[in-house]
């Protein structure tokens, strides 16, 4: 992809919209931003680069990029979310996360309805580990100014500076600032439930990452690949594990238009993927189980660990707005 010249855009007519701050979450399983309106916007974390003879419609949970090059001819196109998981394009964890940024960063570009130059001082992306220096370099080569079409309306976007953010720690900042913590004099903690890994952290009371005592979880992929070994018995045959994950998130338990029904499995599976994150924290935060005051479960799969919040009497609790705790945080 090729930025454009920061004078080409300025050339083009209308006042700018101006945002300090601009946020991307993209997850396994989910993408999030949060739309000038102050909403947040959640889409499937599916790209699709379109060939030249492809051809594709954005809907609510799409969105439609066509990128210029300097000279504002067409250089590539791709739709991003619901429409890409349809045309089979790559699921994010496919991609590693600074090559996501790439693609998934033109769905936070959004301008104001009815003007077509944006400016964000500084986007925030969400990293497993915002200290990894080539990640950070190369998010950064980022920063730069854009000429595209976002679902048809034309675009010029200048991007002032990429700052990557730990994932758990937004929630962790939101959680504290709106009073989730019973004990805030505590250690307390962040498990964040995604659907190709999960991520525990602990912060001391001041705010600091615990770093030696980072778990890192299967997410809900491995609940799916339990439900698909379950299945085999009886259906003889591999099931698609994302759609596996797609009924879990529906509550419908089944699988596409397959016919094939999980229900009278889940809890079992449910249970025993569970009680392995719960020996994996139990293990790796032995020594401080005494010193933790709460662990704030969050993230896109945190509705499925409510059996923890209710055996651990509260100590480990689904957080309120839990899918969005994390994308809120990020603008704080």
């Amino acid at each position: 992809m090729t930025a454009t010249m920061t004078s080409y855009v300025s050339e083009e007519p209308g006042s700018a919209f101006k945002r300090p701050i601009a946020a991307l979450d993209a997850g396994n399983r989910t993408t999030q931003w949060i739309d000038p309106k102050g909403n947040v916007r959640t889409i499937p974390s599916f790209v699709k680069v379109l060939e030249t003879w492809e051809d594709a419609e954005p809907c609510e949970n799409s969105v439609l990029v066509e990128l210029f090059d300097k000279h504002g001819h067409s250089e590539t196109r791709f739709i991003l979310g619901a429409e890409a998981q349809i045309l089979k394009g790559k699921p994010a964890f496919e991609f590693d996360k600074v090559e996501l940024a790439k693609y998934l960063m033109f769905a936070a570009l959004e301008p104001n309805i009815g003007q077509n130059t944006l400016i964000i001082e500084s986007l925030q992306v969400a990293l497993p580990d915002s200290r990894h220096r080539e990640n950070v370099k190369r998010l950064g080569e980022l920063a730069s100014t854009y000429e595209f079409t976002r679902n048809g309306e034309r675009v010029y976007a200048t991007v002032r500076n990429v700052q990557p953010v730990d994932e758990t720690k937004p929630a962790y900042r939101y959680a504290r600032a709106n009073g989730l913590f019973k004990s805030p004099k505590s250690v307390n903690g962040v498990l964040d439930l995604g659907g190709g890994t999960a991520i525990a952290r602990l912060y001391t009371p001041s705010g600091s990452v615990m770093r030696e005592l980072d778990v890192n979880i299967p997410g809900t992929f491995d609940l799916a690949r339990r439900i698909n070994a379950a299945l085999m018995p009886t259906t003889g045959q591999t099931q698609d594990l994302s759609l596996i994950m797609d009924a879990i998130k529906e509550n419908t338990y089944l699988i596409g238009t397959s016919g094939v029904n999980f229900a009278h499995l889940f809890e079992k599976c449910r249970d025993s993927w569970l009680e392995d994150i719960r020996a994996k924290l139990r293990v790796s935060w032995g020594k401080h189980f005494a010193e933790i005051g709460e662990v704030l479960i969050i993230g896109g799969s945190a509705p499925l660990a409510a059996p923890i919040e209710e055996s651990t009497k509260g100590r480990f609790r689904v957080a309120p707005n839990s899918q969005e705790i994390s994308i809120r945080g990020m603008l704080l």
